[in-house]
Order: C-alpha cells, then structure tokens, then sequence
C-alpha cells in the first residue's frame, strides 16, 4: 500500500471535513432547501462531464496525479469564492455547482487511478477509518465550536480552514501511469454489459450511492433542526461519528470473516428502512443512530466488489463507466427528492426503499458469483 497515499487521502478527507457536512446546511440557512438540491444536482452533472474530460485528457496524458492536483485547486477555489460570497453564494449556486462538480471529478479521477493500483482495498478503507478516527474526533468540535463562537460567520473561517489544509494533501499522493488504450466513451459504455458481474454490482453500487448523495445532506438538516444551537450540532453530529467508528471497526473489520458480506449488506439495509418509520413518528434522531450504524456496512462493501470486477485492460473506460453510473444515480436521486417529498411531506423516506432494492440486486447477482479471497 501507498502509505503516502494513504497519508494524503486521509488530509484531503481532513480538511473537507471542516466544510463539507455544511455546505448543503449553510446554502439551506441562507436560501431554502430547493437550493441545496439544486446545487447536488448541478454538481453531480459535472463530476461526470470531469470524468469525461478526464478520460479524453489520458489519451495525452498520462499522469494521474495531474489530474488529482488539479482538482484539488478547483476545491480551493471553490472554498475561497464561497469565502468571498458569503451570505450571497445561493445567488451563484449554478457556478458553484459546476466548480464543486469539476473539483471532484478530476480529483476523485486521479484518485480512482492510484487507488485502483492498490491491492487488499478494503484493508485500504479499513486504515482509513482508523485515521479517520482523528477526523471523527476533531472536525465536529472544529466547526461546532467556530460555529458556536462565531455564529454564521464561522462558515467564512470553516472554508479557509478547509482551503489550506487540502494545500498538505497535494504535495504527498504519489503518481502512476494511466495504462489504457485510446479512450473510448463507447466504450466506456459498453463494458457494462460485457462483464455481468460487473453490471450487477455497478447497478447495486449507483442506487446507493444516489440515495446516500442526498440523505448524508439532507441528515445534516436534520440534526440542525433536533439541536438547539451549534454547541448540540456539534455534540450530536460527534455522536453519530462514534458510532459509525464502532460500526466500521467490530462490525466491517473484526467481523468481516465471520459474517458474509452478503449478509451483512441486506440486513444493514432492511433495519435502515425499518428506521425511516421513526421520523413519522417524530423521533428522527433513531433514524439518524441506524443510518450512522448501517452506511458504512452498505456502500464500502459493494464498493469494493465492483473495484474487483474491473478489467485492467480497460481502466480508464470503466472508471468513467462508474461515474456515468454513479452519478447517474445522483442524478436521478436529486430529481426524485425534489418531486417525491413535495408529495409525500418527507425529505427521507421516499429514498429509503431504493437501498433495500439495490441490497438485494446485489446479493442476488453476486452471491452465486465466485470472489477473489483478497476482496474482503
């Protein structure tokens, strides 16, 4: 494993975690919800066409890690303009949204490449976790107590503080070559029915991803409407932190060789959509405790079955097949949030049964298929 890799995704992880949870909550306060969505849906638009451009831009160039600082200067960017426009930046959403799309699909393209060049990956995410950890701990008492101490110009602080730190995380990844032929968006296109396996965990893999998209957003509302001040934000986003370190460290690590995957995938979604029925009730905050138990037992795991299903031939074709797919997803989910919870009255609910369908997609078609011991 890359360990400066590992070091750097971790600061980029790091330093997103000052803003990144209140992004969506800050464009909300200021605008209204429609403007949050509309900003995750513009965004996911162009975190694929980055990827588009990307698998053009390999045919010349083939170094990733071009791509991967790339991206991270169009976050920094993109953190300094929502500095500089502060209050008004719902009134630019359509820029911001582009520039934040972009941002993340040249970094997140680069980052696909040295990360697909990493063998044992969901060890990978596991040592992640473990620094993350220090994330968990630090990043909600950071922006709760900036938030706390300067109200809502505390926003302006938490993006500069962001900007600075994914700085660090440009000069430690380390680069590979793109091994690819000449890039094909036909082709990118059509490797998803030529490898089953693959079809399956992708379509698994893009309805969770969409639904998480929007619900990771749309939890961070709900927990600044349960808590009373920022301090109660803080102490209760730390919480729901806690335990899905718990989650990730008995449950995904320790128990992985004990548990099927499979098992563990479709329960963890049966028992989320089970916990959706606690917000019609008016006590979200169950909700809020299973999802923080259950998300990382859901997308991690399939996650790493579709990386393994991938043909090295063709990797630049199939990273930008999962993007087409993921935010496909993301799309999609944006779109249905808007129109489904205008009618239902519920931001959460309408999405929560796509997890339970994908679950069982993937358990179903990947159950029966033959898995390299080294995936989990």
């Amino acid at each position: 494993m890359r360990k400066n890799f590992l070091i750097a995704s971790w600061l980029f992880g790091l330093g997103n975690s000052f803003s990144s949870p209140i992004i969506g909550l800050y464009i909300y306060i200021n605008s209204s919800i429609n403007y949050m969505l509309k900003f995750l849906l513009i965004s996911s638009i162009f975190i694929l066409l980055g990827y588009i451009l990307v698998g053009y831009l390999t045919t010349f160039w083939k170094e990733a890690l071009t791509y991967y600082k790339l991206g991270i200067l169009l976050f920094i960017s993109f953190y300094i303009l929502m500095f500089i426009l502060n209050v008004e930046s719902y009134r630019f959403i359509s820029f911001l949204g582009i520039l934040y799309g972009l941002a993340q699909g040249f970094y997140w393209s680069g980052w696909d490449i040295i990360f697909y060049n990493i063998p044992h990956k969901l060890k990978f995410f596991n040592k992640s976790a473990y620094l993350g950890f220090f994330t968990n701990l630090v990043s909600p008492a950071v922006y709760g107590s900036i938030l706390t101490i300067f109200h809502n110009n505390g926003y302006g602080i938490l993006f500069l503080l962001t900007a600075l730190t994914l700085l660090l995380s440009a000069i430690l990844a380390e680069s590979v070559k793109v091994s690819s032929f000449k890039f094909n968006i036909r082709r990118s296109i059509s490797v998803f029915n030529e490898n089953k396996t693959y079809r399956y965990t992708m379509t698994a893999l893009a309805i969770v991803s969409g639904v998480n998209y929007i619900l990771t957003n749309v939890n961070t509302i709900i927990i600044y409407k349960i808590a009373t001040d920022y301090l109660n934000f803080a102490i209760i986003s730390y919480s729901m932190s806690v335990i899905t370190l718990i989650s990730i460290y008995v449950i995904r690590d320790k128990l992985s060789d004990i548990l099927k995957p499979y098992n563990v995938v479709l329960s963890s979604s049966l028992l989320l959509g089970i916990s959706s029925v606690s917000i019609i009730v008016g006590f979200p905050l169950f909700y809020l405790i299973v999802f923080s138990l259950t998300s990382p037992l859901i997308y991690p795991i399939i996650d790493v079955y579709n990386w393994n299903n991938m043909d090295r031939r063709f990797l630049t074709e199939y990273l930008v097949n999962r993007q087409i797919f993921l935010n496909s997803g993301r799309i999609l989910s944006s779109l249905s949030e808007v129109i489904l919870s205008q009618i239902s009255g519920y931001e959460i609910l309408p999405l929560i049964p796509l997890i339970i369908i994908a679950s069982i997609i993937f358990v179903r078609y990947n159950s029966k298929e033959k898995i390299q011991q080294d995936v989990l």
